[in-house]
């Protein structure tokens, strides 16, 4: 039987699987991802989503997991795929974080991260094009 951790690893690798295949392809997705991880990042006074990351402590990190899979199973009950496939990315990007001691993990959560700040600084490229 496998651990949670284990489980974890795998549906993670499956993710990412997709995220670099088809998910970066995605423009409505990677906006979608863009947008909340830019928000988040700025509601935590963090340039970044992997700083805002580095800057949650347990209570936020809770909360944010909590308000993930309510609003991911609000947006995939509601018929959008793209706002709870998102979403999903974010909190697979959370949880992986708590695995750091895998050396796999730390890598799957850099390369995740990175596609998930990407995503970020082009909505915060595109939102101050539109307010000027």
């Amino acid at each position: 039987m496998m651990t949670k951790e284990q489980e974890f690893k795998q549906r993670f690798a499956t993710l990412l699987r997709d995220l670099q295949t088809d998910g970066t392809k995605d423009s409505e997705i990677m906006w979608v991802l863009g947008t909340l991880a830019a928000e988040l990042a700025t509601d935590l006074q963090s340039t970044t989503w992997s700083g805002a990351k580095d800057k949650m402590n347990a209570a936020i990190y809770n909360q944010l997991l909590k308000k993930f899979e309510d609003r991911g199973n609000e947006h995939y009950r509601a018929g959008r795929h793209n706002e709870a496939y998102a979403i999903q990315v974010l909190s697979y990007s959370l949880i992986a974080r708590t695995q750091s001691g895998d050396p796999q993990m730390k890598e799957g959560e850099a390369l995740i991260d990175e596609v998930i700040d990407r995503a970020a600084i082009l909505y915060s490229k595109v939102k101050q094009a539109r307010t000027q």
